[in-house]
């Protein structure tokens, strides 16, 4: 009996996943050239060849980079402070009984306010400049990662903790043994989720209060009535932002496997 063929270069799912991913830029960029001819105004859309120059001199221009790094370091410091914060309130709202009933409402009261809405507070609060924009980016990390640690608790099924008391298990033993396993993929969920806001609260604390960072940069060029540099911002900034998701996809995989491997082990 013959060998299954192998699949064609041109014919292999990543290939197709590859040409379809292209043709949707694509058929995006062709509707995008469309809007700005029927608009004709470049003020209100930018075709996306000006879009491109302006992306080309954003790239080239020596200033761009500080903007940049100082957005990624503000994202990221607020993110794991907020991360960290979340992990140890979700996790005590989850485990006792007298915190989650204390907490509980605090907890969802603000968590439905938008961290924007503590720009004008924290100014008052800490100044206007970094301390109050990391402020706004740690409260939109923090949520996201104590609910989903709180919802990893609340899913571990009753007859495992039964049988950890049944065994003589102790608080502690049972937290770090069956609580904390479970709600791992839900706390990595939720960090997935806090890194998104992250960048989106950190761009709009710039815009209002920042002096530099990319939310600088696109509200400046809105200043200046320039907006294919400010739609070239946004470009850079989700560029920026979907390298930081997929990185975190990657290491999120690798950290899971290996946890649960080493669990196996043991």
């Amino acid at each position: 009996m013959s060998a299954p063929a192998l699949p064609s270069p041109i014919t292999s799912p990543r290939v197709g996943r590859a040409l379809l991913g292209v043709g949707g830029v694509a058929l995006a960029v062709v509707v995008w050239q469309a809007a700005a001819t029927v608009t004709a105004n470049p003020l209100v859309l930018p075709a996306p060849t000006e879009v491109a120059v302006a992306l080309g001199e954003l790239v080239a221009d020596p200033a761009t980079r500080p903007q940049v790094v100082d957005t990624l370091r503000r994202a990221v410091v607020g993110f794991a402070l907020g991360a960290f914060a979340g992990l140890l309130v979700g996790a005590a709202i989850g485990s006792f009984r007298p915190v989650r009933t204390v907490l509980n409402p605090y907890l969802n009261f603000l968590r439905m306010v938008a961290p924007i809405a503590w720009i004008v507070p924290a100014t008052i609060w800490l100044g206007v400049g970094e301390p109050s924009i990391l402020f706004v980016v740690v409260y939109a990390a923090l949520f996201p990662v104590a609910i989903n640690t709180i919802s990893g608790i609340a899913a571990v099924e009753p007859d495992k903790l039964r049988m950890a008391r049944a065994v003589g298990s102790s608080p502690a033993g049972t937290f770090v043994r069956i609580l904390v396993p479970n709600a791992v993929p839900y706390v990595m969920a939720g960090a997935r989720l806090a890194l998104g806001l992250s960048f989106m609260a950190v761009i709009g604390a710039e815009m209002i209060i920042g002096q530099s960072g990319l939310g600088f940069v696109i509200y400046s060029a809105r200043t200046f009535s320039d907006t294919a540099t400010m739609f070239a911002g946004i470009l850079v900034l989700g560029v920026v932002g979907y390298l930081f998701d997929a990185s975190f996809l990657a290491l999120r995989r690798v950290f899971l496997e290996k946890y649960y491997a080493g669990r196996e082990v043991r």
